[in-house]
């Protein structure tokens, strides 16, 4: 879970399914906006950290990325509430903190670099719980741009959104598809209509995401690149701790181990 933002280029959290191993009594104890369900993280995760590694032309892993250790932080409603990234020395480079409404969506976030204030995001609904406005602020709290004519699914999951620039010039705007809560494809187009780049995305039988197709349109030219992954092992809650990624032409990139920590069971800490 990269830096989470609702709208922007890359426009939210990576999506997906329920998991089917749980009981149904307890999916549905869960918001159908909680981020564990759509990020699809099996159990009560309180965190997760997640860390780069090299790899050989065979994809084995060997030195740790210096930059950046990523740590996901849920509350007990399975809602992110901060995500920091550190360097390999365990300074923290940079850190989001996220606001929430009170039926559980995304409300905003302040963002940290270095220590510094990096700029903020929020957002307002209206009565019935639907985005009507979103902003993103600079390091200085001034409005940077803004969002319109935004769009979303029964999940809160964004489907379309207008940006405009702090003058309000329209510059773009984009629109995501889903299945069954999974992100399959997002377009961003200019403000005239033409594509400026799109992606598509599948996934494999648990939901894991194994395909990222991303096609930039300039002027002169048209590039896709492919990305692909694999999921190497998982723990005993079914969530994946090492993922190894690879470009298009097959060739292992980078792994990615991840390390869990779970909330303990009410009944058991009674």
């Amino acid at each position: 879970m990269k830096r989470i933002s609702l709208i922007g280029a890359g426009l939210l959290v990576l999506l997906s399914a329920c998991n089917n191993s749980e009981t149904k009594e307890s999916a549905e104890k869960k918001s159908v906006h909680s981020d564990l369900v759509l990020e699809n993280l099996k159990g009560s995760v309180a965190s997760f950290e997640e860390t780069p590694y090299k790899v050989d032309s065979s994809g084995k892993p060997g030195e740790m990325d210096s930059c950046c250790i990523g740590v996901a932080e849920y509350n007990e409603d399975g809602n992110g509430t901060k995500y920091s990234e550190r360097d390999s020395k365990g300074t923290v480079k940079s850190e989001s903190v996220f606001t929430r409404y009170e039926n559980g969506m995304w409300k905003g976030s302040k963002d940290t670099r270095d220590g510094k204030s990096s700029g903020s995001f929020n957002t307002e609904q209206d009565d019935k719980g639907q985005y009507i406005l979103a902003q993103a602020f600079d390091s200085t709290g001034k409005l940077d741009k803004y969002y319109t004519n935004i769009t979303q699914n029964e999940y809160g999951q964004v489907l379309t959104w207008k940006e405009y620039d702090k003058d309000s010039v329209f510059r773009q705007e984009g629109e995501t598809k889903y299945e069954d809560k999974r992100q399959v494809a997002f377009t961003l187009k200019d403000s005239v209509g033409k594509v400026k780049s799109s992606s598509a995305m599948k996934y494999n039988e648990k939901g894991e995401q194994v395909e990222v197709s991303r096609t930039n349109v300039t002027k002169d030219s048209t590039t896709t690149k492919v990305t692909t992954y694999t999921y190497d092992a998982h723990d005993e809650q079914g969530n994946w701790t090492q993922r190894t990624e690879y470009d298009d032409k097959g060739k292992p990139k980078k792994v990615v181990k991840r390390v869990y920590s779970y909330r303990a069971a009410k009944d058991e800490k009674e």
